[in-house]
């Protein structure tokens, strides 16, 4: 979250390690076909809801962009579950 800049798959790899992941680990998921298409889903899913950037939230029928802190959070679910 603290980089600043342009990230390509040697940087993703860097960082990933710095944080304690594994990098074999983590490579060999990258190319996992079925983690691929739960990405390519998630992606297409999010163009359709027209979600451009993150933190977003769809909780019941609320869109909620950007963060909220967590009683805000707890709040809103509750919310939803009422109606």
């Amino acid at each position: 979250m603290e980089f600043t800049g342009k990230l390509d798959r040697d940087k993703i790899l860097d960082i990933a390690s710095s944080v304690g992941i594994d990098r074999a680990q983590l490579e060999k998921d990258m190319e996992d076909p079925k983690l691929k298409r739960t990405i390519e889903r998630n992606l297409d899913l999010a163009s359709a809801l027209g979600i451009r950037g993150t933190p977003a939230f769809v909780i019941g029928k609320q869109f909620v962009p950007g963060a909220v802190d967590a009683s805000a959070l707890k709040q809103l679910i509750a919310d939803a579950r009422k109606s």
